[in-house]
């Protein structure tokens, strides 16, 4: 049956609807629904990728490079590449760098005759492979590629570039949510010695990366890597079961200082890995839970002493490139009011009216969107108290301060026994009573967010830099890293997130 809402006539039964809802009726905060929203509010910040292929895209530099390939090394190192990519020919757009253009060479190639041409000394001995326009291809097509060059890029004078030519297509990658790989090749022309690079710009799930680094599996390593990366570092957990998380557990495998709901069940704990986060519903207030911390720790016998609110979470920096991440802190938000709204806005978002026309006029149909009918008015445009994009741009979540602190001194601790297997543990702040600061009573049950966020990092020593990404007479690569480094230097960003409710 079809939903009218006529526009020449309001309906009462409509306003009555909008009153009844403006709690945020549209919104749940239970079960799989709960989970759902939460993910889709998580999401919400992340950047939007937009490819225009479901293709990879693999450049090679065609401009004089071949000569780094008469290293025994390195031309099996490109050769395990190049039969990786042309074994796979269906998967890419394979590119020629040279002559200032970007010409397309698969298609009309098989993948023979793509391998033949990818090593033809007479076709690489080329000039003026175009790497800024390519980069520039790279970052606005978003999607996954490699790029294979010394990245020498010359004027038409023949003058090598010295200028950071890379910075603005590096950082607009980084903004996409992405991380670019190095692969570091040494070689020598004539009395000079430069680095080739396989350079692999890539999203977090590193399909293409891993199909790089399958390619090169056997092959000689004479290579050095380096990743250029925000928040590339790898995450784990050590968890009593698959429904129990990160808070305290006695001997007896039971949480009973924050009461969190551990049975597999609508409500419960729950993780998502992917957007390295985690929910918990607490089924005590937290001065009751301060309360049973304070017992834990006063307890003697065979009781394991309270020693954080969440731990057993690791990062692994035995791999940072990019920075040097020294310290951590907590940052935790009352996001109940965010939340809802921002749920009620994507409600909305999912349920619009389509305006259609009959002999009574134009009316708005709800058939299979009666979800979004309390968000629009009788002319189908979104109610303001309901527009999330707007409000938020004004209201911010609410920070909750003197709750919460980090505790950096395990974090340095493990940091230095094991980097792979740093501890990150969330403590209560010795000034925490057990009443959060400016919350009512009736906000007692409010959705927290807790963000564990980088509080002091150092950006890659600039000798290091200098090693991979600079040679004589060329530091234009060096520059662009070292930019990029300092303009994209994570602090106050996120590594991982924890949702709490008190049920």
């Amino acid at each position: 049956m079809k939903t009218k809402t006529f526009l020449k006539a309001k309906l009462a039964f409509a306003a009555m609807i909008v009153a009844g809802c403006l709690t945020g009726c549209g919104s749940s905060n239970n079960g799989s629904d709960f989970q759902t929203q939460l993910v889709n509010y998580l999401k919400k910040d992340l950047p939007v990728v937009t490819t225009s292929s479901n293709k990879y895209a693999a450049y090679f530099d065609f401009s004089g490079v071949y000569i780094a390939y008469n290293d025994p090394a390195t031309h099996q190192t490109f050769n395990s590449l190049t039969q990786k990519v042309t074994g796979e020919a269906s998967s890419f757009d394979i590119y020629s760098l040279a002559n200032a253009k970007i010409q397309l060479l698969s298609g009309a190639n098989s993948p023979a005759a793509l391998f033949q041409k990818l090593h033809d000394s007479n076709q690489q001995g080329q000039l003026w492979a175009p790497i800024e326009k390519t980069l520039q291809k790279i970052a606005d097509e978003g999607r996954p590629a490699l790029l294979v060059t010394d990245f020498e890029e010359y004027t038409k004078d023949g003058v090598i570039y010295r200028q950071a030519y890379a910075t603005p297509y590096f950082e607009k990658w980084l903004k996409r949510g992405g991380d670019i790989q190095f692969y570091v090749t040494d070689y020598v022309e004539g009395s000079l010695h430069k680095h080739l690079y396989y350079v692999v710009f890539d999203y977090n799930n590193h399909k293409l990366s891993k199909m790089v680094a399958d390619a090169l599996q056997g092959a000689p390593k004479n290579y050095r890597t380096f990743t250029l990366s925000v928040n590339s570092y790898p995450m784990a957990t050590s968890y009593p079961s698959a429904n129990q998380g990160g808070t305290y557990h006695d001997e007896n495998g039971e949480d009973v200082v924050s009461m969190s709901a551990e049975d597999g069940k609508d409500g419960s704990f729950f993780m998502m890995d992917s957007l390295r986060a985690e929910s918990y519903s607490f089924d005590a207030s937290w001065q009751d839970i301060l309360n049973n911390a304070h017992q834990q720790t006063l307890a003697n016998g065979v009781q394991v002493p309270f020693h954080h609110l969440f731990s057993n979470l690791f990062i692994n920096l035995s791999h940072a490139d990019s920075y040097n991440i020294k310290q951590m802190a907590v940052v935790v938000t009352d996001v109940e009011k965010d939340f809802t709204l921002f749920n009620d806005w994507n409600t909305a978002m999912l349920n619009k009216p389509v305006k259609k026309h009959d002999t009574d006029g134009v009316y708005l149909d709800w058939d299979g969107h009666e979800a979004g009918q309390q968000y629009y008015d009788d002319n189908g445009n979104l109610l303001p108290e309901y527009n999330y994009p707007k409000i938020a741009q004004s209201q911010q979540p609410k920070v909750i301060n003197d709750m919460l602190v980090f505790n950096n001194g395990l974090f340095e601790q493990t940091k230095a026994k094991n980097p792979a297997r740093t501890e990150l543990a969330i403590d209560f702040d010795p000034r925490f009573n057990g009443t959060i600061v400016g919350q009512s009573e009736n906000q007692a049950n409010d959705l927290l967010r807790i963000d564990i966020v980088v509080a002091d990092a150092d950006i890659c020593p600039q000798d290091k830099i200098n090693s991979l990404f600079a040679w004589d007479g060329n530091d234009c690569l060096s520059s662009a890293i070292k930019n990029v480094l300092q303009d994209t230097k994570p602090i106050g960003r996120p590594v991982y997130s924890y949702f709490v409710r008190i049920r």
